[in-house]
């Protein structure tokens, strides 16, 4: 049987800080680490508008089809475009 899960590692960098944060925030959860799935951890349509609609709010693009590609929280930061200055 195969070992599918990591050991938590926090974020790294500011991107993958706020990213995590709003993960937080949307899914309920107390952390989430950089390897953490965000449909893995909760995360449905719905909330992945949600998702996108924060991203914006702080200063980033990224759109639905980025998450679903990259569902992976250090993955989907570097697919991440700062589209104005960061906003927490």
């Amino acid at each position: 049987q195969a070992y599918t899960q990591r050991a938590y590692e926090p974020p790294q960098g500011e991107v993958e800080t706020t990213l995590a944060s709003i993960w937080c925030e949307l899914l309920r959860l107390e952390q989430v680490g950089r390897y953490d799935n965000f449909f893995e951890l909760g995360g449905h349509s719905l909330l992945a508008i949600s998702m996108v609609s924060r991203l914006q709010e702080c200063g980033f693009y990224g759109d639905i089809r980025l998450l679903y590609k990259s569902p992976v929280l250090m993955d989907l930061c570097a697919g991440l475009e700062i589209i104005g200055e960061m906003r927490l």
